[in-house]
């Protein structure tokens, strides 16, 4: 557990999913891959709820973290808007809405797992 803990406390884990979240988000729709199939809007959540996850293992700062959070769904959804046509990309509120619940579920989930790691000290 120590070692996973370790791990997760490096800021690299954070800075990739940070990044995998703008190119999956970036990349034309047809271009993304396929695992199951699952709904736009689940995609959303569980990215941000990673978001928040690695980040809050990097720094406490949980309000920073969600707000941070918030602010880059919502960038992501502008920058959707911008890209050309064929890109099949669109600005989506309730894609942002999807992005800040996950990060507050991804808070939880990092607020569970620090409890878990604590007792296993």
């Amino acid at each position: 557990m120590k070692t996973i803990t370790t791990l997760l406390q490096n800021i690299i884990p954070a800075i990739f999913w940070t990044i995998l979240i703008f190119v999956l988000c970036t990349i034309p729709s047809e271009h993304i891959p396929q695992g199951e199939k699952l709904n736009d809007k689940a995609n959303h959540f569980i990215a941000f709820a990673g978001f928040s996850f690695f980040w809050l293992f990097h720094t406490r700062k949980v309000w920073l973290i969600l707000l941070l959070g918030i602010l880059y769904g919502i960038a992501i959804e502008f920058w959707q808007g911008i890209l050309p046509e064929d890109f099949h990309r669109s600005f989506d509120w309730y894609d942002a809405v999807a992005d800040s619940i996950g990060g507050f579920i991804g808070f939880l989930i990092w607020w569970l797992f620090d409890k878990i790691a604590q007792f296993f000290k």
